[in-house]
């Protein structure tokens, strides 16, 4: 079996993994490529990319001009995907920094490691702030079982139901009793159920329980409704997302429900057909159908929804907004990710 990787949006720093260029509106192939066989997660900064491997392998590709891919190479951009790390369990990056949670088989303990820059404490060592290298930061006690960052702050749960957090805290996005900028790794309290999986926005963190019960908790203020439009419970939930002002919530029998900011574009198109899987970037959506079309929708502007030249409804100001735009590729998609304008499409 084969497998391809295909890439559009924002490419100014080369994040896309091909030859840097303002905007990419058309799928594109990427040739040098990490295996694609067993990719696990897609995560990008502002204009960096990072692709974590099931064996613990993580590649990245794009800025380095603030230490961010520091240990992928020297250069102020990596230009091709390339391995710096190994027995990594889950890697996530805010705008100008990468950091990687790491578990040693002989320590019942998970490191956390950062690299880049911060100045919202997202290195997590104490008030260092610009371009430091790669760095242990601290072990927590136990397993982390999801790991996410929005824009300026990180967010670990630990399989105890424990929640860490470090980085921007002024609007509340690390929990009431925490503000202003926290720059070493600190417990969230007040979570009145054990979380499975976390999605951070720009200024929020969104925290989610068990399917069977649906129990969610959002952490920040009611900036464009996102607190008082929350749904009582998300039962059934498949996956989640969040955009920088936004909640997605993909469910097991294919639909999708969202809320936060929507003066610019509809969150939801009318008439969306059954989902099997979405990724959702900084203000745009990728999904799959369960017929296996790629569709896209949301803010455009880079390409990153795809060409918007043969839509046959009006597009206002690259807003792709109560419908969707299909995008035709090779193959079967194994797997979708979105980062900062970036779309990402692994084929078979």
């Amino acid at each position: 079996m084969s497998y391809e990787l295909y890439v559009f949006g924002s490419n100014s720093e080369g994040q896309l993994g091909i030859p840097a260029a303002d905007i990419v509106n058309r799928p594109t192939r990427v040739s040098n490529t990490p295996s694609l066989d067993n990719i696990l997660a897609i995560r990008g900064g502002d204009n960096h990319t990072l692709f974590l491997s099931m064996d613990g392998s993580v590649y990245g590709v794009g800025d380095n001009r603030r230490g961010q891919l520091g240990s992928f190479g020297g250069e102020p951009q990596i230009q091709n995907f390339t391995k710096a790390h190994d027995q990594v369990l889950f890697a996530a990056a805010t705008c100008e920094s990468s950091a990687y949670i790491l578990k040693r088989t002989e320590e019942l303990q998970a490191h956390i490691l950062t690299e880049g820059s911060g100045r919202w404490g997202e290195l997590g060592r104490e008030e260092q702030v610009d371009c430091g290298p790669l760095a242990d930061v601290t072990s927590l006690s136990g397993t982390v079982i999801n790991f996410d960052a929005g824009i300026w702050h990180y967010v670990a749960i630990l399989d105890g139901g424990s929640v860490y957090g470090w980085g921007k805290a002024r609007l509340g996005q690390l929990g009431d009793k925490l503000s202003g900028k926290v720059t070493t790794p600190v417990k969230i309290e007040n979570i009145p159920f054990k979380p499975r999986k976390v999605a951070c926005g720009a200024d929020f963190t969104y925290l989610v329980g068990d399917p069977s019960t649906g129990e969610h908790k959002l952490l920040g203020k009611d900036k464009f409704n996102i607190l008082s439009n929350m749904p009582v419970n998300i039962k059934g939930w498949k996956d989640v997302g969040a955009m920088w002002h936004a909640v997605f919530v993909l469910f097991e029998d294919g639909t999708l429900t969202a809320w936060g900011k929507e003066n610019m574009w509809k969150l939801l198109p009318p008439n969306l057909p059954l989902l099997d899987k979405i990724a959702v970037g900084s203000d745009h959506i990728l999904a799959v159908t369960r017929d296996g079309k790629l569709i896209s929708w949301g803010w455009g502007k880079h390409g990153n929804c795809g060409d918007l030249s043969t839509i046959q409804h009006e597009v206002k100001n690259d807003m792709v907004s109560g419908f969707w735009n299909e995008i035709n590729l090779p193959g079967e998609i194994e797997m979708v990710g979105a980062g900062f304008c970036t779309s990402f499409v692994v084929t078979k």
